[in-house]
């Protein structure tokens, strides 16, 4: 519950234009033959740099410190905060501003507290534009696979993503567990085109697709209803195509299979949107939300060990943010719910500030006293 260009079976996330170029081995490089071809063309070519490519020259580039992309970054969600006339990034679990304008360095020292200048709010803001921008960098290349079986180009377009990180965020151990996953996608998918990788800890593809659904078209963005109408479509192809002992052949009975729903989609089964659906379906469904959400939270708690005292409450606040209102009626997590999340979580930094990280009392600021009283 917590979106290339194709040539045959392989893919290259950096180039935006018809001319020709090799394809680079990472982020770096490919940003780099982009802007050699830019200077070298003759007057007759156009060569433009993809977002991809962009990115990773950014990145390479910028020879800011990490307190001066933290300082940069605390004044423009300030202004953000100001123009919205704002006092929270998040209300309700929604957001009141848009960092989208922000770059991946800004966005990652508020997703990660850097300096412990960013609220929680401004955290899991700045934690989804992140899933948004990492989304839109695979979207063109997860259609294309969808349609040519191309996962290798998809690999590439996630590796090339992953590449364009700052400093800051390839420093951290998740980076690293990340490329070996996603190294290890793309040799596999190279060596058996067509055939999805598996078997793979912590793929950020395979969570990606997991994510996103593939059995109805734009179910994010989709008015509920006419979620519902696709959802029931599909649900009676499945029902006619079921061949395997024990699998629904109608609403009625039998295991129906929702592995290939996205959440809004089956929320919107749980929830019966439209009175489409039997008792039997929406058990079934609420049965697979149920599942979801708590190995979506399960999933959460294990990523957050040996972090920071904050980092799961953190990832349950981003989890409800990113869900839709359906998504969040049918797992059952309401206002109520996401009120004590945002107090606890505010209380566990409070308190993690007066002490140090060798655990001794922090004497420069708040005593735990004048805190409590």
């Amino acid at each position: 519950m917590v979106g290339s260009v194709t040539n045959g079976y392989a893919a290259n996330p950096y180039l935006a234009t018809a001319t020709t170029a090799s394809a680079a081995n990472t982020a770096g490089q490919g940003a780099q033959a982009e802007a050699a071809a830019a200077k070298t063309g003759g007057s007759s070519v156009n060569v433009t740099l993809s977002a991809e490519a962009q990115a990773a020259l950014a990145a390479q580039t910028d020879n800011r410190t990490t307190d001066q992309v933290v300082a940069a970054a605390r004044t423009a969600l300030d202004k953000l905060l100001a123009d919205a006339k704002a006092t929270s990034a998040l209300k309700d679990g929604k957001a009141t501003i848009d960092v989208s304008g922000l770059d991946r360095r800004g966005l990652y020292a508020i997703a990660s507290n850097k300096g412990g200048k960013f609220s929680i709010e401004e955290q899991v803001v700045a934690s989804l534009q992140m899933k948004a921008d990492r989304d839109t960098a695979l979207s063109a290349s997860a259609s294309a696979m969808r349609v040519t079986g191309d996962y290798a180009g998809l690999y590439k377009a996630a590796l090339a993503h992953l590449e364009a990180a700052g400093p800051e965020e390839k420093a951290m151990g998740q980076w690293a567990k990340d490329k070996a996953a996603l190294t290890e996608g793309l040799k596999q998918a190279t060596a058996k085109p067509g055939v999805a990788p598996s078997g793979i800890d912590g793929d950020p593809v395979a969570a990606y697709l997991k994510d996103v659904g593939g059995v109805v078209a734009n179910p994010r963005t989709r008015d509920i209803g006419k979620v519902a109408s696709d959802v029931r479509s599909v649900l009676d192809k499945q029902y006619a195509s079921a061949t395997e002992e024990g699998m629904a052949v109608s609403p009625d009975g039998g295991t129906i299979d929702f592995s290939k729903f996205d959440d809004r989609s089956l929320a919107a089964v749980a929830l019966n949107k439209g009175d489409q659906f039997s008792e039997h379906e929406v058990a079934q469904a609420a049965a697979e939300v149920k599942a979801r959400n708590r190995d979506s939270v399960s999933s959460a708690y294990k990523t957050t060990q040996g972090s920071d005292s904050s980092a799961f409450g953190k990832s349950l606040i981003t989890q409800y943010a990113a869900m839709s209102d359906e998504e969040r009626q049918a797992a059952g997590w309401t206002p109520a719910l996401y009120d004590k999340m945002v107090a606890m979580q505010n209380l566990s930094d409070k308190l993690a500030s007066l002490f140090n990280s060798d655990g001794s009392v922090n004497t420069g600021g708040t005593s735990l006293l004048e805190y409590l009283n």
